[in-house]
């Protein structure tokens, strides 16, 4: 097993050429844990945490993107793959977009170009998704949140799914979830409002690995086949089972994919 150098809001393992994996909205590097042994084979994968920042009702997008390359210039990296899961992705995007000089490929997973309502209605996602907030309310014990959670999994609500990794996913959200607190979330949340790269993404001109989850409910489809379209060096890798964070509870197919790209795009 490769030696893994944690510190508080960033993790890396390996040597070569550098990965940047960014999280989700919950914004731990930890969500990162199985990339960091199974990716660092020829590379230097650096997980990072989201950037925190006091609560700004005018933060946006490329307060997160610099706050980003301003972490990597401490660690000494000038370019990298950028791996962005969700909200990370949208920073992600936002690096290749304003800063191209930093970014030699993207790998864009279950990610959106702009903000939308992806699968909610009425329908078993939407009750699945409410009922996950049952997990969190004060009181409740590990075990009977755990088994919420997967019971939601099942039904592929919030960003669970019905995948083996599942519980592991629900021990990460457990631990790491509540971590930030709210005003990181309400930054995020309003970031990511504000931001919409549909007409930009022709300019993006890194070579970039859309990857998504087949469960995944919260980024439907018609999103992952649009940066598809409209990104011109793209391609696709779909992860049959898994959800909205399958590089996390299908973390060996997922891995196995983003190699193949990597070893295809950087030799």
């Amino acid at each position: 097993m490769r030696a893994i150098v944690e510190s508080k809001d960033h993790a890396e393992a390996g040597r070569g050429f550098p990965l940047c994996l960014l999280p989700g909205l919950e914004g731990a590097w930890n969500f990162w844990e199985p990339q960091l042994e199974g990716l660092s084979d020829g590379y230097r994968v650096v997980a990072l945490s989201l950037p925190r920042f006091p609560l700004n009702p005018r933060i946006r997008m490329e307060d997160y993107a610099k706050a980003v390359l301003s972490r990597l210039d401490f660690l000494g990296v000038d370019k990298a793959v950028f791996v962005g899961e969700s909200f990370g992705g949208m920073v992600s995007q936002c690096i290749a977009l304003r800063y191209p000089e930093r970014v030699a490929g993207l790998v864009l997973c279950n990610t959106m170009p702009a903000p939308h309502r992806g699968g909610f209605g009425v329908n078993a996602f939407t009750l699945a998704t409410m009922m996950h907030f049952l997990a969190f309310l004060p009181g409740m014990g590990d075990k009977r949140r755990r088994s919420i959670m997967n019971m939601v999994g099942r039904h592929r609500g919030f960003v669970l799914d019905p995948s083996s990794g599942n519980d592991r996913l629900c021990g990460y959200l457990m631990r790491y979830g509540p971590s930030h607190g709210a005003a990181d979330y309400l930054n995020r949340a309003m970031a990511a409002a504000r931001t919409d790269y549909r007409k930009d993404l022709r300019r993006i001109n890194a070579p970039t690995l859309i990857l998504r989850g087949s469960e995944d409910r919260l980024v439907t489809a018609e999103t992952a086949l649009l940066l598809l379209g409209k990104i011109p060096n793209a391609s696709l890798a779909l992860i049959e089972g898994g959800g909205h964070c399958c590089t996390h509870t299908l973390p060996e197919e997922s891995n196995r994919a983003i190699l193949h790209w990597l070893h295809k795009n950087f030799g």
